[in-house]
């Protein structure tokens, strides 16, 4: 058993080469776990604090933040959009099985969507996640697009937790004010999916989701209590998508608009890796991240089919993890 070693190359981290050789040995949720600790290590070595046990993402999973861009903003990032929809050859038509259109970035897109997001995460987003994570992080993907109205539920809208790195941070940056008809989102706070996965809702197959959780709440002991984000366009819902249950409403007539970036720790400030990552940051569909090697800048590298058990029990390390990261 050794403490990890560790130091800051080109804005990176990198191992010494006994700290490497336990981290082969890992797998994939572990060696993220550890660069969660490098991260945090690393921020408070220059004046962060510590992860906040009380911060809402800590403690119910979510939050939403208010007014991060104005109409202007919000109108430009529509306009996208629209002009990605009518560049679409043969046009895009949603449908029941597939409602929702992502952009195909072009580089002005990019450009532009950099700015706005530098101010949608400015102030209150970058101290949420901070304050969550105890260390710096970066914006590793983002997407873009609207939801059409859909005659049945896909499996995005029915129950469910991502099978990611439990640190993981979701932020859905609306571009359209949300509502029961023209589409929101549900969440279960953590204890209520503690409980919920105690009773036996935990990580089930796609074929498996429900969109009704009455019986699991009953087992569980808790009250079936979902909270419908209310939001108007230019608000954020931020959440642990690996840690809360959630479910996206489908909006029944009009169409919901909206950014979605995904956060994950980083050893440099979010401002600076968003400046040099346009070229595998925004995306027509998300990653798998924790098939990814966070030591290698998040460079794909996994095929991942298990879960460990520290992740369904709701821990952010292995518990067989001392103090500074004994490994």
């Amino acid at each position: 058993m050794h403490a990890m070693q560790f130091s800051l190359n080109n804005n990176w981290i990198e191992l010494s080469p006994e700290t490497q050789a336990a981290v082969d040995r890992m797998g994939p949720f572990s060696q993220h776990a550890l660069f969660l600790l490098c991260c945090q290590q690393l921020y408070q070595s220059q004046g962060g604090t510590p992860p906040d046990a009380n911060s809402p993402l800590a403690t119910d999973g979510y939050t939403i933040a208010r007014n991060l861009i104005d109409q202007n903003d919000i109108a430009k990032m529509r306009a996208m959009i629209d002009t990605a929809l009518d560049r679409e050859s043969p046009p895009f038509k949603p449908t029941s099985e597939d409602p929702g259109f992502n952009i195909d970035w072009r580089e002005k897109d990019k450009l532009d969507a950099a700015k706005i997001l530098h101010k949608a995460f400015s102030g209150t987003v970058e101290n949420i996640i901070q304050s969550y994570l105890g260390s710096n992080f970066l914006i590793r993907t983002v997407t873009s697009g609207r939801l059409f109205p859909s005659k049945r539920q896909t499996v995005s809208y029915q129950w469910h937790r991502d099978s990611e790195v439990p640190h993981q941070i979701h932020v859905i940056l609306y571009l359209t004010d949300l509502s029961d008809s023209h589409g929101t989102t549900d969440i279960l706070p953590i204890p209520e999916t503690k409980a919920i996965a105690g009773a036996g809702y935990d990580f089930p197959g796609v074929a498996d989701r429900k969109s009704d959780l009455t019986a699991e709440c009953e087992k569980a002991g808790c009250a079936y209590a979902p909270r419908r984000v209310e939001a108007k366009a230019g608000d954020a819902l931020i959440f642990t998508p690996n840690r809360v249950l959630h479910r996206g409403v489908q909006p029944i007539e009009g169409a919901r608009d909206a950014v979605l970036a995904v956060a994950l720790p980083a050893p440099m400030p979010w401002a600076l890796t968003l400046q040099h990552n346009f070229s595998r940051m925004y995306l027509t569909k998300h990653l798998l991240n924790v098939a990814t090697d966070p030591f290698a800048g998040y460079f794909p590298k996994w095929l991942v089919n298990r879960m460990p058990q520290w992740v369904r029990q709701f821990s952010m390390l292995p518990p067989d993890w001392g103090p500074g990261a004994n490994l």
